[in-house]
């Protein structure tokens, strides 16, 4: 006679170990969330190293006076006005209407989140970078008379910051409007070279250590990561805040 065996009873469920908890809180929270935290931690070691060097030193280190030494000697009227144009690129009497203007064609695009935090973004970094320079009140250089004349602190450079919030916020942006890797890697692109030429014209120009510029870099794109962190947190929690991808559009 044939016995009726029941079902087999199920194998006890493994209990979730502490690397199982990590992962499904990463996979949560967003890979890329933590990795923007972790950068914003690493830039944020950076320029405290960076302080701490303008707190201990009352004068310029030698690399600074090696710099700004090393440029004095490149001067040419071509490169003094050259320099002088590059810089009105990261100074407020361009970023703030051009800030604006972009912003506006942002919403009026439907893009009224990038809009929103990308004004938030340049607008914050001003306002961080003005209690930065107050806080340090570090002076200018004066090995020579600079080529033109600046009236606030020194440390850390209002071009370098307000233009690495300017260009990598709008870089920051066209990675939430597309995900491909042409537009990605030319807004990078882009974006350093602006950045980095206009560093580099503040410190031809006299007005700024290249500490100065170095710093104003790190606390922009610690800005930038901040803002970018907080564009992709209003995303996910506002479904109807992230951009439609054109594929998806034409099959509505």
């Amino acid at each position: 006679m044939e016995v009726l065996k029941g079902p087999a009873p199920e194998p006890p469920r493994r209990q979730p170990g502490f690397f199982d908890l990590v992962v499904n809180r990463l996979q949560a929270v967003g890979i890329s969330l933590v990795a923007g935290l972790l950068f914003s931690a690493a830039i944020v070691v950076v320029f405290g190293l960076l302080a701490r060097e303008v707190f201990l030193t009352a004068r310029a280190g030698p690399l600074d006076r090696e710099v700004t030494l090393f440029v004095r000697g490149l001067e040419t009227p071509f490169r003094n006005n050259l320099a002088v144009l590059v810089s009105f690129f990261g100074s407020h009497l361009f970023l703030i209407p051009a800030t604006i203007v972009l912003a506006l064609v942002l919403r009026a695009k439907g893009h009224w989140v990038s809009a929103l935090l990308f004004l938030f973004s340049v607008a914050g970094g001003f306002v961080l970078n003005a209690l930065l320079k107050i806080t340090f009140h570090r002076a200018r250089p004066d090995l020579w008379p600079a080529l033109v004349t600046e009236h606030t602190y020194s440390f850390p450079s209002g071009h370098s910051t307000m233009s690495t919030v300017f260009y990598g916020g709008l870089a920051a942006v066209v990675f939430h409007l597309t995900e491909r890797r042409g537009p990605r890697i030319a807004a990078v692109a882009g974006a350093l070279v602006a950045i980095l030429s206009i560093m580099a014209s503040r410190v031809y120009l006299g007005v700024h250590w290249t500490t100065d510029v170095v710093a104003g870099f790190t606390v922009g794109i610690f800005w930038v990561a901040v803002s970018a962190i907080a564009t992709e947190i209003v995303y996910r929690r506002v479904p109807k805040a992230r951009p439609v991808p054109r594929a998806r559009r034409k099959d509505a």
